[in-house]
């Protein structure tokens, strides 16, 4: 694929995941609103919130840059790939790259991926080589030298099978299982040599093709093949265009997985202990009382234990995992800071009377949380949000870049740093890149926090203008 295709492709990409955040996506969450019942047309102060944050540019552009680019990240699968989007060989068609993207997305199915050399005209064990599967239906002639190599195997195989004779029932067990297990090896290597012929036969014939993704390379896919030993410096001549690590892994690679880790990580952190700091703070403002004081002496306790020790002792003891380390951010810390604003802003909407009122008619207390106090109290949670994103963002890399957050192998900023740090002197690159991608990252997140904090500022000219 030529230079110009895969810049009309990745313009394409790019496209269609900016069009999926500013259509698709919420048409589909309108749709599914209206489904289940609910209004989904916006109130009159909604409405100009949201007039309000869009005339903000900085803070607009900044959040469908990085809503595009982590919807985009969800296909990731389709987009960086070592697995082909389609592989063919005589006259079997396989889907490896869509099979690799279900299995993400449907964790709890199964797809096989696995794809056997044997069965894809190469010789050996393991999953088929795509890359020289690539080059090979270029250049058919690239197996004349394995061929060559099966022919030479083969040959000393028949050789050394030849020089026995078929033992008689007189003859030794070990006389027995030597003579066999160069009958075995013999065929094995006729049949390898058979195989290898047939593949080329197959790719001179034109029945062998291979559609890649865009970036043919994954997070564990080790440039080896390139002319110097890793770690190598950024070149697009060599196809490298940020370079590799110390063991030849990809850094694009790595840093596209690693974004979209880092940032669902955030977000998975951010809605589930949102959503426990918003219950647990509307209990505590709307019943008050004992309720109240009970629950704020356990929040003080709690908010005590230092949860980054926490997590290295436990980590220490087991690798977490995104889930594990994800739920342990939510149970020791993400849920706590937005109860006291949550809190607050129940004890002040209790006291006004159309709560007072919706009380005297004998509404339910569940009614009154959720369709009364609950949506004139969402600014602190609406307005904290994005900084709680780019702290849980700061924690995942600081976990990682210390050994003790993902599993290693995992596709990781923190872990890019670390090992940059590590090679600082002779490899600056392997630092720049990693804190200029989570630089960008947290001040586009921070610009749209900014935004949003002064769209739903109460006063129309906030001190931030």
């Amino acid at each position: 694929m030529t230079f110009v295709w895969k810049t009309l492709y990745l313009a394409l990409v790019l496209a269609g995941g900016y069009q999926l955040t500013t259509r698709g996506i919420p048409w589909l969450y309108t749709c599914l609103g209206r489904r289940l019942g609910f209004s989904m047309k916006m109130t009159p102060i909604t409405e100009k919130r949201v007039l309000r944050f869009k005339s903000i540019r900085r803070g607009h552009w900044s959040f469908v840059a990085i809503s595009s680019l982590f919807v985009t990240s969800l296909f990731l699968e389709l987009i960086v790939n070592e697995r082909p989007l389609v592989i063919r060989f005589d006259g079997r068609t396989e889907f490896p790259a869509l099979r690799d993207w279900t299995n993400k997305v449907l964790f709890f199915v199964d797809f096989p991926v696995f794809l056997p050399k044997n069965e894809f005209g190469q010789s050996g064990g393991g999953e088929v080589d795509y890359g020289f599967f690539r080059r090979s239906c270029d250049d058919p002639s690239l197996l004349d030298e394995r061929i060559t190599d099966a022919q030479e195997k083969a040959a000393k195989a028949r050789a050394r099978f030849e020089k026995l004779d078929p033992p008689g029932t007189d003859d030794s067990e070990f006389a027995k299982s030597r003579y066999e297990q160069r009958k075995i090896t013999h065929e094995k290597r006729t049949q390898q040599l058979v195989d290898l012929q047939h593949s080329q036969e197959v790719f001179e014939a034109g029945e062998a093709g291979i559609v890649p993704t865009l970036y043919p390379y994954s997070p564990n896919s080790l440039r080896h093949s390139l002319d110097k030993p890793p770690p190598n410096k950024p070149s697009l001549g060599e196809g490298i265009p940020l370079g590799t690590t110390v063991a030849g892994r990809d850094v694009l690679v790595l840093l596209v997985y690693g974004f979209r880790i880092s940032l669902a990580f955030a977000l998975i952190v951010a809605v589930c202990g949102y959503a426990v700091g918003v219950i647990t703070g509307g209990i505590q403002g709307y019943y008050g009382g004992w309720v109240d004081i009970g629950t704020q002496r356990f929040q003080e306790i709690w908010g005590s234990i230092p949860f980054l020790f926490t997590i290295m002792i436990i980590a220490s003891l087991v690798t977490p995992s995104f889930a594990v380390l994800a739920f342990l951010m939510i149970v020791l810390r993400s849920w706590l800071g937005i109860t006291f604003y949550v809190r607050g802003e129940f004890y002040r909407e209790k006291a006004k009377d159309y709560v007072q009122a919706a009380i005297g008619s004998g509404v339910s207390d569940w009614k009154i949380i959720t369709k009364h106090i609950l949506p004139n109290s969402l600014v602190p949670v609406v307005t904290f949000a994005p900084f709680g994103i780019v702290a849980y963002i700061g924690a995942l890399v600081s976990l990682d870049y210390l050994g003790f957050g993902l599993p290693p192998g995992t596709p990781s900023w923190g872990a890019l740093l670390r090992q940059g740090l590590e090679n600082v002197r002779f490899y600056p690159y392997l630092v720049f890149i990693p804190v200029a991608a989570l630089a960008s990252t947290l001040y586009g997140v921070v610009m749209v926090g900014e935004a949003v904090r002064e769209a739903f500022d109460p006063k129309v000219f906030s001190r931030l203008r």
